[in-house]
């Protein structure tokens, strides 16, 4: 890992509890460690382009919900016919 900044956080007293629990109990290093992973654990929700694993099942559930699937040839010959169309052959 690169080099760290030193930030500091105000916890409630049940969040400090939870932290001193978990150092106590060896599961973490120190204090930090445990706001690493909670961060570690953050950031994976953001999985992909910033999307949330529940925008992700939506965007999924609404391709699902569209229709049945084109083949990928069929449908780049529907797109150029459409280009074709609109604009003349000048491809």
């Amino acid at each position: 890992m690169g080099s760290r900044e030193i930030i500091s956080v105000e916890l409630t007293p049940e969040m400090s509890e939870a932290v001193n629990a978990a150092v106590s109990s060896g599961q973490f290093g120190s204090a930090g460690d445990v706001l690493l992973a909670a961060l570690d654990q953050w950031q994976s929700g953001q999985l992909i382009y910033g999307y949330t694993l529940d925008e992700i099942d939506r965007l999924i559930d609404e391709g699902l919900e569209s229709g049945e699937p084109i083949d990928g040839e069929e449908s780049f010959v529907r797109l150029r016919n459409r280009f074709i169309q609109e604009f003349g052959d000048k491809a």
